[in-house]
């Protein structure tokens, strides 16, 4: 499962780190959304696609696991999108990714589910602790 950075965080941080032009600031809201493809590849945000609030943006936190040998933040809480209601007739839509954003602007990082959600009528989607996480690659 590849959960990695998108462009706009890439560019930000290395901005930040190697360049005096631009300065990182955190986010003060990190937003999770539901896909039905690669985020990364432009593809549509499925909040877009349907009339349900269940499918709307969540917000989630983020914690260090506190390893030297993870590479990992993981969400540190349970993220719950609400129960499907289908208030128009809307169809289900099978979700396979996720993106996080920064107080819903821009795209941070996203990754793929390791297995396709089908949200079902009356269902809620929860994710658990640890289920969301971003990960970067060390260098030997």
């Amino acid at each position: 499962m590849a959960n990695g950075l998108s462009e706009f965080a890439i560019d930000g941080v290395l901005n930040h780190l190697f360049s005096d032009a631009i300065s990182l600031t955190k986010p003060t809201t990190l937003r999770l959304r539901l896909y039905k493809g690669d985020p990364h590849a432009a593809c549509a945000e499925v909040d877009a696609v349907v009339d349900d609030t269940a499918y709307a943006e969540q917000a989630i936190t983020f914690e260090d696991e506190g390893t030297t040998t993870d590479d990992r933040v993981y969400n540190d809480l349970a993220c719950t999108f609400p129960a499907v209601v289908y208030g128009t007739g809307a169809a289900a839509y099978d979700v396979t990714h996720w993106a996080v954003f920064a107080d819903s602007t821009n795209m941070l990082a996203a990754g793929a589910l390791p297995t396709t959600v089908s949200r079902l009528a009356g269902e809620p989607l929860v994710f658990a602790v640890g289920a969301i996480y971003v990960e970067l690659t060390r260098t030997a």
